[in-house]
């Protein structure tokens, strides 16, 4: 994807709907913390992996409303 590549929070995972790949990247702890988050607070897309994550088992999703937008507007790290 594109706007992974330009720029995304360190660590992040980029998920475009394959349920099996995303099962491998996320830790083993299903109650560990992940969150989902897209471009800006106007963009829905993070609600996919969101639920993913969900059917998957993981109980600590969280949603970063701000989105990558937010994140470099707020001058936090980001890595190509």
């Amino acid at each position: 994807m594109d706007s992974y590549k330009s720029g995304h929070i360190p660590g992040a995972i980029n998920f475009e709907s394959e349920k099996a790949k995303l099962a491998k990247e996320l830790p083993a702890d299903k109650g560990a913390l992940a969150v989902a988050y897209c471009a800006s607070p106007a963009c829905h897309a993070y609600a996919a992996a969101a639920k993913a994550a969900t059917e998957l088992g993981y109980t600590n999703i969280k949603h970063l409303s701000a989105g990558i937008s937010g994140w470099k507007e707020a001058g936090a790290p980001i890595e190509n």
